[in-house]
């Protein structure tokens, strides 16, 4: 019975990345149709880290401040209409009559949904694990989220060819619509948030960044979270074009290899909900770092549809072994009235690394093949920082004294 009290927020997280991966799908091959450049789709895509980095901390404290759940009621619902508004202008317009201006402004205000939902999503899941089953729910909900992915890009390729882009992103929206109704089945002890007035919000404001930067638990989780979000925003820039110009292939399969990212990332998750538990988060985030930079490195060499989606789903398993030591880490150091801020500039730090990751796919005279091998030597960098981190914090685990205990 405990379990099935946890039903409703594992579904509206499945519904929610479904509606997210079929919308990176289906937005990325209708910007290649209507401009039939590969750099274009970097340029659609960093709409919404634009946002992320520089409106995204200052909602933090508003997101601390309102009930969560109407929060990302709002926030969901704001990103549906965004996919509903894109999907009326592919149905009733033909590619070479659409603007690149309109999938710039549906972007953004898909964008501004996701940064209202994604970081209430968090609070909500460690105000219903609670500390002791904190670990377990997070990576149990990755799992969720992993096969959310799955689903929602193995639909999106399906629609291509069956439904076009306009009836693909009204799917995409219905699932959104289906993670607002989980979210009024969820059972919260308590989602009163912090108290405050328009005079200490710049206050809040500074208390969310130097939490963020000052705690060195979260300053090794930012900048492996920063890492493993890059290559995601890699493989979403660079990876239609990847699959058209340098594979051959058509849009499903295009969308099964981007599928086969959550492949990975879901026998990571299955395992990690197994043992977590049991096993040092630490360790899965620095063997991952250095997974993922080498994986994309591969991935550049892929000739086939079979090398591609096997490189892939190594990403993805690198993704996930960062993804939950970070969020477990993140939300186990961050008491709940602080989630909102500390999330949000998480969220920023990840937009600032797909920022660079997109301008560097937009404006790249090489292939995609080429891209993605230098992006693997800039992820390798970034590994060796994560790898640093990490270390230190182990040093300093080591030499500090034991707490005696209380007499």
């Amino acid at each position: 019975m405990q379990r099935l009290g946890y039903l409703p927020l594992y579904s509206m997280l499945f519904a929610m990345q479904c509606a997210r991966s079929m919308f990176i799908v289906l937005i990325s091959w209708f910007t290649l149709e209507i401009t039939g450049n590969v750099t274009s789709v970097g340029k659609v895509l960093i709409c919404g880290q634009l946002l992320a980095f520089t409106v995204g901390p200052f909602l933090g404290p508003h997101l601390d401040r309102l009930p969560r759940r109407h929060l990302f009621v709002f926030g969901e619902t704001l990103h549906a209409v965004g996919v509903l508004l894109l999907s009326l202008v592919a149905v009733c317009l033909s590619p070479i009559d659409i603007s690149i201006a309109a999938l710039y402004v549906c972007a953004c205000l898909i964008s501004l949904g996701s940064l209202l939902s994604y970081p209430c999503s968090q609070a909500l899941l460690q105000r219903r694990a609670g500390k002791d089953m904190l670990a377990r729910a997070v990576a149990v909900s990755l799992l969720c989220i992993q096969l959310g992915n799955i689903v929602g890009a193995a639909l999106a390729g399906l629609c291509l060819p069956l439904t076009g882009v306009g009836g693909g992103l009204t799917i995409c929206a219905v699932w959104s619509f289906v993670a607002v109704a989980s979210t009024w089945l969820l059972k919260l002890d308590n989602d009163r948030c912090v108290r405050m007035s328009r005079a200490n919000h710049g206050l809040l404001l500074l208390a969310g960044v130097v939490s963020t930067v000052g705690n060195p638990r979260l300053r090794a989780s930012l900048c492996a979270l920063m890492l493993a979000y890059a290559s995601a925003h890699a493989s979403n820039a660079l990876l239609a074009g990847f699959a058209r110009d340098d594979l051959k292939l058509s849009g499903e399969l295009y969308g099964w290899i981007a599928a086969m990212y959550s492949g990975g990332g879901l026998l990571g998750s299955a395992v990690l909900a197994r043992f977590i538990d049991k096993l040092n988060a630490s360790v899965f985030m620095t063997v991952g770092s250095v997974l993922v930079s080498l994986a994309t490195a591969l991935l550049s060499t892929a000739q086939t549809l079979a090398e591609a989606m096997l490189w892939q789903g190594l990403i993805g398993l690198s993704f996930m072994m960062i993804r939950v030591a970070g969020d477990v880490a993140v939300l186990k150091a961050v008491p709940n009235r602080m989630v909102g801020r500390v999330r949000s500039n998480i969220e920023a730090g990840i937009g600032l690394a797909a920022i660079a990751v997109y301008l560097i796919a937009s404006f790249s005279n090489l292939g995609a093949r080429h891209t993605f091998l230098g992006l693997s030597g800039l992820f390798a960098c970034a590994a060796i920082v994560v790898v640093s981190l990490e270390r230190g914090q182990l040093r300093a685990a080591a030499t500090c004294p034991p707490r005696q205990p209380r007499r």
